[in-house]
């Protein structure tokens, strides 16, 4: 195996208000290709600045870093940021997802600073994620995910560009004992069957007894670099653990119907665009339906047809836009604001046109006191029926509407 990382008395000093702060000292290290090392040491000992500066978030005061043949420290800020993006997937403690975007866009990410096409782009972060364990999870945000799936989703946007080195900063400090187990036996499998080199930044020694090499610093020094002959095996270890555990495995891994229980993601403005051409073409459907079959003057076919376009459309856009439909939560969100903005647009033309002169004629009439009152429980009652039969409109044509294929690549 070659040296992927190479360090030549390595330094790194702070200004502070006391003085120079010696952060790192004299620091000689080499890890190989395909090597799974943790770094463990006490809060202050040095571990998160070798880290930055194995990241190219730093480079040293003094001394050489090499990765990769590279001399990263005599290189420019831009510089240091393509060997970043090329060559080193981050997974950090805290799992830094984009709160309102997908698992799938999250891993994405990525590959939009590269200027991937959406196309590959979207191939490529599906198998990441599938790599991970995370197949039916791709269209969920953060907050439908339990801890360790995050964590997973984060595993899988730091492998998506395919580097050669994972630096992984306490990925396992939020999670409890089970799901710690789960991610380091996806880490521990990345490492033997990709060959992935994985640098492990723990101040926990159990976590560290998972890698094949342990490098301990204390003071900005390494005060021991060995070789682990048996390196404890997550996967077994998570075997092993008491069944009683295992109704808590179970509830992260809901089923589908369990899925769409939950609140679901923020619906796309697209949605809304779709269902006012959709009501569009069926308002104009429905009058010609009326007037030319049912010889009728009346609009209530337009709105119906209306209606059920829109609803037809919206599970559509939500089979292709989700993989699945849309939640209960996201019809009842549709089904308000959607007929608030149809009423702020509709109202003024009624207003405006000839047909609605008798209805403002009837307010006028109304009287001073009282009147308004009565106007707005009129139009309230009027929106949250019409709100509630939309509602009801989507829940049944969902069914009708086959979802998507999951892609199999």
């Amino acid at each position: 195996m070659t040296d992927l990382i190479t360090l030549r008395h390595v330094e790194k000093d702070y200004e502070s208000g006391a003085g120079i702060v010696r952060a790192l000292c004299n620091v000689n290290l080499e890890i190989r290709q395909g090597e799974f090392v943790a770094v463990v040491g006490t809060s202050g000992s040095g571990k998160s600045t070798l880290m930055n500066i194995l990241g190219c978030l730093d480079r040293p005061t003094r001394g050489t870093y090499e990765l990769a043949g590279f001399d990263v420290g005599g290189r420019s800020s831009d510089a240091r940021a393509i060997l970043r993006n090329r060559l080193i997937g981050f997974i950090f403690q805290g799992f830094n997802l984009l709160p309102r975007t997908t698992a799938l866009e999250n891993v994405e990410l990525p590959l939009v600073y590269r200027g991937v096409s959406p196309g590959h782009r979207r191939k490529l972060a599906t198998e990441a994620l599938d790599a991970v364990g995370l197949t039916g999870r791709v269209h969920h945000t953060p907050n439908q995910l339990s801890g360790g799936q995050q964590q997973r989703v984060a595993i899988a946007r730091a492998l998506v560009t395919g580097p050669p080195m994972l630096l992984a900063d306490e990925p396992t400090g939020n999670l409890d004992t089970r799901t710690s187990l789960e991610v380091l036996g996806l880490l521990q499998r990345l490492n033997r069957e990709r060959g992935i080199t994985i640098v492990l930044v723990t101040h926990e020694h159990d976590i560290a007894a998972c890698a094949s090499r342990i490098v301990t610093f204390r003071d900005g020094q390494i005060v021991s670099d060995v070789l682990s002959e048996a390196p404890t095996d997550a996967a077994r270890e998570l075997a092993a653990l008491p069944s009683e555990d295992v109704s808590k495995l179970a509830h992260d891994k809901d089923s589908p119907d369990d899925a769409r229980t939950k609140i679901g993601g923020p619906v796309p403005l697209m949605m809304y665009i779709v269902m006012a051409l959709a009501g569009i073409g069926g308002v104009a459907v429905g009058s010609i339906y009326a007037k030319n079959v049912l010889d009728m003057k009346t609009s209530v076919p337009s709105f119906v047809f209306a209606f059920v376009f829109e609803a037809l459309c919206a599970a559509w856009y939500a089979n292709r836009r989700f993989g699945r439909p849309l939640t209960n939560d996201q019809r009842a969100r549709i089904s308000i604001y959607y007929t608030l903005a149809v009423a702020c647009i509709v109202a003024p033309v009624i207003a405006l046109s000839q047909a609605g002169k008798p209805l403002l004629d009837r307010i006028e009439a109304m009287p001073a006191r009282g009147g308004l009152f009565v106007v707005v429980c009129i139009t309230t009652f009027a929106l949250a029926t019409v709100s509630l039969a939309r509602y009801l409109v989507l829940a049944l044509v969902a069914p009708l509407v086959r979802p998507r294929a999951k892609s199999t690549t």
